[in-house]
């Protein structure tokens, strides 16, 4: 792995001190423009019960049109993501359990997809949509069997993908249609998603990783869990990874890959996430990837 150069960042007029982790072996300049916030430090404060190191909202590509901005509770649980004029992309319920047994997704503010899932008293899922799903619990498996199509994903410890196949075996020989992928993980880390889809080919996405904390698995974990049965896609990001990752590429011949920097509140919290982009190792471009807002933060 590619060591890293470390540099802090002392801005005038402020006590805030950030750091900047980079990846060293390319020539990367990186361009910050920084928007500091400044907040009274008394002890009379007001906003006592709200836990700083709860996510409150993370925005993904800012300032572009592809904004995503994704929305969490008082408990640090993603509810919601909209674009950045605050319409509905995707929603979630949750029940006592912090299940989901809601989630919509939305195209111009309306509904297009509704999924209702039930659990056991164990909190496996039962059914979504009405359909029965069956969970063994010696493999950490969910599977089905139903006419033509056979389903099964097998989990980790978290609840989370590990391998995902759902197979319709028609009658007429070369029209079966298959979706197969697997994860593999190491330290609680994705490090390769490679898989098949019948009618879009072969996907792979590898990962590397370095030791900061990513606050997304947690506030995402009981959607996370819904996502390894609904749409393996989802983790095509490294979303469900302990640490955040510092370089992601693609099968053997693609030449794209991307190198990833990190912006640091005082407090040690990650407050940015940047992507730069290159071609067959040739820099190419670079953009803010995320931006990270806690529970105590002011939104802008």
């Amino acid at each position: 792995m590619k060591s890293k150069i470390i540099a802090s960042v002392c801005l005038s007029g402020s006590n805030h001190v950030y750091q900047v982790i980079t990846r060293s072996g390319k020539k990367i300049i990186l361009l910050f423009i920084f928007t500091i916030t400044l907040f009274s430090c008394n002890s009379d404060d007001s906003s006592s019960t709200v836990n700083p190191n709860l996510l409150q909202r993370v925005d993904f590509y800012p300032g572009t049109t592809f904004e995503k901005r994704w929305n969490f509770n008082s408990e640090g649980l993603v509810t919601s993501i909209t674009n950045s004029d605050n319409e509905l992309i995707e929603s979630f319920v949750y029940d006592a359990n912090n299940n989901i047994v809601q989630d919509i997704k939305y195209s111009l503010g309306s509904p297009t997809e509704n999924y209702l899932i039930t659990y056991d008293s164990n909190n496996k899922i039962t059914s979504i949509n009405g359909k029965q799903y069956n969970y063994s619990v010696s493999q950490n498996r969910y599977y089905y069997t139903i006419g033509i199509e056979s389903f099964s994903c097998d989990l980790n410890a978290d609840g989370i993908a590990t391998h995902y196949l759902n197979f319709f075996d028609f009658p007429d020989e070369g029209d079966d249609v298959q979706t197969e992928f697997s994860f593999q993980y190491e330290n609680e880390n994705l490090i390769s998603m490679s898989g098949f889809e019948t009618n879009n080919g072969d996907v792979e996405v590898n990962f590397n990783y370095g030791t900061v904390i990513n606050p997304l698995k947690t506030a995402t974990l009981p959607v996370l869990r819904i996502k390894s049965i609904l749409e393996p896609h989802f983790f095509n990001t490294g979303i469900s990874s302990i640490n955040i990752k510092e370089y992601q590429n693609y099968a053997t011949g693609d030449p794209e890959t991307h190198s990833f920097g990190m912006l640091f509140y005082p407090n040690n919290k990650i407050e940015i996430l940047t992507q730069e982009n290159f071609s067959n190792g040739i820099f190419e471009s670079s953009f803010t990837n995320s931006h990270y807002y806690y529970q105590a933060d002011v939104l802008p």
